[in-house]
């Protein structure tokens, strides 16, 4: 099982301090999680509201230079609302800065405000993700220059600069969540999966999970050597009643605040979500909230229910202290990670 730390996170000024604050801590917890043998962090894109990242590239790029060891990546990387061309210069330039430890996230985002913001018909969406992310990857692999032509991008004797470290090009995880054609592209394709294991239809997440896995035998791949990568909200505290109280506020405060973030008429599959207590979510496993002995069982039940190898925790949200996330992580590390490693 490998473990890494997706932020995908909300700024509090109150507890955060000023933004070069907020930014100077995050890069204080990768550090601290390179040193506690975390295999990844990954970053969000959103472009409103103090979520996430407008440009994940430039804070994964700042991490790669205070880490040597720890994969970067994207959690996810938007690709219908950019150029693929600059998408795959920036992170191709990324993979080799940090000498090779880019895991590159993509997928369409579930926000119809970020596609009114980049002025993208969000109903091209799809089309527009898989010709982006087939463009980067020719991209990654051209030794020579090449001509592209699609429905929305068409290039002719392009030549990409700086080829990405890592051969034949970097990890990518295709995003998948409700929607059955994202989990077959990815298996098509051959490209790893990243899913989300906090939304309430886990049977429908785990049966796109087996539609991803037989999909990409039947396409040739093995699917022995593809991750499944899938997002918890997570918490180690000292005792069950802690993490409740302290993780399970924070993860609440969260999910109020991402089910807030939609505007316009047309709801997103995260509107309204956070309405419900933290009883709601834990009881249903949508949550790692816990002591470290509670934490191994619910890993090694997600283990084998989801047929994952690959977890994501979000962590620093919903207000969380920068010392409260520390203490989590070094817990974490220190009693439950040896459970797996």
């Amino acid at each position: 099982m490998k473990f890494g730390v997706l932020y995908n996170i909300d700024y509090h000024p109150e507890v955060h301090g000023s933004s070069a604050d907020y930014y100077a801590q995050i890069l204080e917890q990768i550090q601290i999680l390179e040193e506690l043998r975390f295999d990844s962090a990954w970053f969000g894109e959103h472009h409103y509201a103090g979520y996430s990242f407008g440009a994940p590239a430039v804070i994964a790029t700042a991490a790669a230079a205070k880490t040597s060891k720890i994969r970067l990546g994207t959690g996810v990387s938007l690709v219908p609302l950019h150029n693929p061309l600059r998408l795959a210069e920036e992170y191709a330039m990324l993979d080799v800065l940090s000498n090779g430890r880019l895991e590159y996230g993509v997928g369409r985002g579930f926000l119809n405000y970020a596609y009114q913001l980049m002025g993208v018909d969000r109903s091209e969406s799809f089309d527009r993700f898989r010709e982006g992310t087939d463009l980067i990857i020719a991209a990654w692999t051209a030794d020579q220059p090449f001509s592209f032509h699609g429905k929305f991008w068409n290039i002719d004797d392009y030549h990409f600069f700086p080829p990405p470290v890592q051969k034949p090009h970097p990890a990518i995880y295709a995003s998948g969540t409700a929607t059955r054609e994202s989990y077959v592209y990815a298996a098509t394709r051959g490209l790893h999966l990243c899913t989300a294991f906090f939304i309430p239809d886990k049977e429908g997440v785990r049966a796109n999970i087996a539609l991803y896995r037989r999909t990409l035998a039947e396409s040739g791949h093995d699917p022995s050597t593809r991750d499944v990568a899938g997002v918890f909200p997570m918490y180690c505290g000292e005792s069950r009643a802690d993490s409740i109280r302290y993780g399970g506020q924070c993860t609440i405060n969260y999910f109020k605040f991402f089910g807030s973030l939609e505007r316009g008429p047309e709801p997103s599959s995260g509107q309204g979500f956070g309405n419900k207590p933290i009883e709601f979510y834990d009881h249903l496993g949508l949550v790692l909230l816990g002591d470290p002995d509670y934490l191994i069982d619910r890993i090694r039940w997600a283990a084998e229910y989801y047929d994952t190898n690959y977890l994501l925790f979000e962590v620093a949200q919903g207000g969380a202290s920068h010392e409260q996330t520390i203490q989590s992580l070094r817990r974490f590390a220190r009693y439950v990670m040896p459970a797996f490693k």
